[in-house]
């Protein structure tokens, strides 16, 4: 690929020790920041029932190319924190390993248990307020204080269609960059688009994506979640969106779980989505 990744694919080797503009002081995370908003990403949600499968599954994607790894949060929560982060670390010493936490309340605690096993990267609930990111910020900055070169950030997820319409979404994501979070992400409920396939076919979440984008995008990135196909996500890519995430559907247009094909298929179908979405 014509595109420098976070991760080899061997799964280890970031690219922590290029420079970037320093913003919050601690740099291999304001180089992950700048990255994500400069140029492609892609991760993969790891949204499995057990730890081997999370694990194979996530071999297939550092192999098919992707940036960040996700530790989903049925794996999360069917395994445990304490289990399935220091699991990743220790089988992808280098990547980028992003927590799915979905957290609504108790969000320091919760941030520390990921940070404290290895992890890169806590993803909470948008809707579990100010209160709840500045939390999780705050231990975040501990841990950068801390030392070390691991990168240590905060993404907050707006679930959509609850905080949609659009004008709804770009005020949360606002007041989200101002409790401190590095990245808002747009993720279209599962439940929401199995009960009414329209939300993709109308690309409802391309919309609201958009919208958020043209508003806090050059603050923060702005990465989009939730069944994208492929088509969906060039046309993102398109209007200036950087970062994306493959979900169980691979980049297909339905909404089928594709997590159980051989690795080499869903080495094939991560890779393919990749490449077109980055243009090589």
């Amino acid at each position: 690929m014509n595109r420098r990744m976070l991760l080899t694919a061997a799964g280890c080797g970031l690219a922590w020790g290029q420079q970037a503009p320093a913003k919050s002081g601690h740099a291999s995370s304001d180089r992950v920041v700048e990255r994500l908003k400069t140029r492609p990403s892609f991760q993969i949600s790891v949204d499995v029932g057990t730890l081997d499968l999370g694990l194979a599954v996530a071999n297939a994607g550092v192999l098919g190319g992707v940036d960040i790894i996700e530790m989903g949060t049925p794996l999360l929560k069917t395994q445990g924190v304490a289990n399935v982060v220091p699991a990743f670390r220790k089988r992808f010493p280098g990547a980028l390993l992003l927590a799915d936490m979905k957290t609504m309340d108790g969000g320091g605690g919760e941030a520390r248990s990921v940070f404290a096993g290895g992890g890169n990267i806590l993803d909470f609930l948008a809707m579990a307020g100010v209160d709840t990111a500045k939390s999780i910020c705050a231990v975040r900055d501990e841990f950068r204080r801390a030392g070390g070169e691991l990168p240590r950030l905060v993404f907050a997820d707006i679930m959509v269609p609850h905080q949609g319409p659009a004008k709804m979404a770009g005020e949360v994501a606002l007041r989200m960059v101002e409790a401190g979070v590095d990245a808002v992400g747009i993720h279209l409920q599962s439940d929401a688009r199995r009960v009414n396939p329209k939300l993709i076919g109308d690309d409802y979440l391309g919309d609201v994506a958009r919208a958020v984008h043209e508003k806090i995008g050059k603050t923060v990135p702005v990465q989009v979640v939730g069944g994208l196909s492929i088509a969906q996500a060039k046309r993102l890519a398109k209007a200036g969106l950087r970062a994306f995430v493959i979900s169980g559907n691979m980049g297909l247009p339905d909404s089928n779980a594709r997590y159980n094909l051989p690795p080499a298929e869903i080495q094939r179908l991560i890779s393919s989505f990749i490449t077109e979405v980055s243009g090589g």
